[in-house]
């Protein structure tokens, strides 16, 4: 599938499934969005990896589970790529505190 710049956030991009996600977005031709909620060098580490491979990647971090965080996010890239073609909802969220 050629995903030739068309514009993808995935959330929770900066390690485990996100990551793969991002990556395998990237080589088939998309702008990534890499969305992190804790760590900015685990998703810097992905956007060399996806710039190194010749795509474009922008690192946002944002709680998904915040409404006005998640908005920044969506503003982001935005702002950066335009549009956005593909959302992948990767991060997981917890509310009630119980698997704590």
């Amino acid at each position: 599938m050629n995903l030739e710049n068309k514009v993808a956030i995935v959330t929770g991009a900066s390690r485990g499934i996100g990551r793969a996600i991002a990556l395998e977005l990237a080589r088939r031709g998309a702008h990534v969005v890499v969305n992190y909620n804790r760590s900015a060098e685990a998703a810097a580490e992905v956007v060399a990896a996806i710039e190194s491979a010749g795509g474009q990647g922008l690192a946002v971090q944002a709680d998904v589970g915040d409404f006005e965080q998640a908005a920044g996010l969506v503003q982001a890239a935005l702002d950066t790529f335009g549009r956005i073609d593909i959302l992948v909802n990767n991060a997981g969220t917890t509310r009630d505190q119980l698997l704590m």
